[in-house]
């Protein structure tokens, strides 16, 4: 028989975040069909960019936001084993899209992109389906988090469908919330730092502003409220051909937070 060990606790850093969100019709458009959601207490942010047309467009990604929230906050539908409550979620938003495309034919063919981040600990849960991007300021460096499902990037991946699908321009995505009824969520995970700042946004915004100047504006020291409208703006001045949603929240190590007391006990498997 083994000899009784003592299991060891190891303390995990716990942070909490700071969020803000700004969204912005743009200069061509008339209609918002962008969608958002953050929570600093449920820890989640979360940003979705319908498609279909004006009405059915925000239909998606508002209904796909509520379905979000509502899968998170009540823990239903439950997820699978081993699987990231975020990821449950925005596959619930994508059975709940469908199906009200199926049935109201203003709505048909209608989708949505989403990205979002879930605090977990001292980790950071990162889905996203479509061309919504996330993206990390951390020791003011710019990293993207996401890569988008869109045919440019399979024909990289998979150069023998070259041409099969389609010329792979930049905006034809090939995976998004709803249009199916089965769709698969991309999860990553992060381990989170002190000072780190995280971007959801909708292509309004990756499109229209290069990498380095979301980072230049990104890094200029102001606060997050400022950051967001300053990156909405960029946009807009580059035409505003789409709308601009972004969700920044940044990361704090929580000071006040003292690990579990070890508990000991016995087990009868050596370590």
């Amino acid at each position: 028989m083994t000899q009784p060990t003592e299991p060891r606790v190891v303390p995990l850093d716990r942070f909490v975040l700071r969020g803000v969100g700004r969204t912005d019709v743009g200069v061509q458009r008339t209609q918002n069909e962008d969608a958002m959601y953050f929570d600093d207490f449920l820890g989640v942010y979360v940003v979705c960019d319908g498609m279909g047309g004006h009405a059915s467009g925000q239909v998606a990604s508002d209904l796909a936001i509520r379905t979000i929230v509502h899968a998170l906050k009540t823990n239903s539908p439950a997820p699978a084993p081993g699987q990231d409550p975020l990821v449950a979620a925005m596959k619930a938003a994508n059975v709940a899209v469908f199906q009200r495309a199926q049935i109201d034919p203003s709505c048909h063919g209608m989708g949505t992109t989403a990205v979002g981040f879930r605090v977990e600990g001292p980790t950071l849960h990162i889905c996203h389906c479509g061309d919504s991007r996330g993206y990390l300021l951390r020791h003011g460096q710019f990293h993207p988090l996401t890569r988008d499902h869109s045919l440019r990037n399979l024909y990289q991946d998979r150069p023998d469908l070259i041409g099969q699908l389609g010329p792979a321009t930049s905006n034809v995505i090939i995976r998004a919330v709803g249009l199916d009824a089965a769709v698969e969520i991309e999860h990553n995970t992060l381990p989170m730092e002190h000072g780190d700042i995280y971007l959801a946004c909708c292509d309004g915004l990756s499109d229209l502003v290069d990498d380095w100047m979301i980072r230049e504006i990104m890094t200029a020291g102001d606060p997050l409220e400022v950051t967001a409208e300053n990156l909405i703006r960029a946009a807009n001045n580059n035409g505003g051909s789409d709308n601009i949603t972004v969700v920044l929240a940044q990361a704090f190590l929580d000071t006040l937070w003292a690990a579990p007391a070890p508990q000991y006990g016995y087990h009868q498997q050596a370590y």
